[in-house]
């Protein structure tokens, strides 16, 4: 039996997938997009790199929005992988850390499947007076152009990204 979702889309209601808001759909639409960090925005954001290094970033110029981080694994203390970011929006600087759930365990697999579990904890608590919604639905929109490494993506060309919060 096909179930519909709210949004009319039979295909992510039938693999249990929670429809996605408009506003991640607004927001993929202004253009998140994994680039190298400029020298101007080193110093714009003081991020905590040397001019000229190279570091990727998913950044939404419109929105005036990055995220800066990746997925951490430790396999020599068994630690399971988690993604610690950190998610600047509307002004406010969030230090995200996200649990990972069962998704692609080689990149021999087309697609790459990530999944992202659950938000684990966020500082400021509060989130800088934030909305929750704005939050996740914002992060949401720029986790699925991060992809696996926030750069090119060679390791994972065709990946899918899901959610399960």
């Amino acid at each position: 039996m096909s179930r519909k979702s709210r949004d009319g889309n039979s295909t992510n209601a039938d693999h249990g997938f929670q429809p996605l808001c408009p506003t991640v759909f607004e927001a993929t639409q202004m253009g998140f997009v994994n680039e190298v960090v400029s020298d101007e925005d080193i110093a714009r954001y003081n991020l905590p790199f040397k001019p000229g290094d190279g570091r990727y970033w998913t950044r939404d110029r419109e929105l005036d929005c990055y995220l800066w981080g990746g997925i951490m694994q430790s396999y020599a203390f068994g630690y399971d992988p988690e993604g610690q970011f950190d998610f600047y929006l509307e002004g406010i600087l969030l230090r995200v850390y996200l649990n990972m759930g069962s998704g692609s365990e080689s990149f021999k697999e087309s697609p790459y499947r990530i999944v992202w579990k659950e938000v684990a904890h966020i500082q400021p608590f509060d989130l800088g007076g934030l909305s929750k919604q704005a939050v996740f639905s914002t992060l949401k929109a720029a986790l699925l152009a991060y992809g696996f490494d926030g750069r090119e993506n060679a390791f994972a060309p065709i990946r899918q990204v899901s959610f399960e919060f």
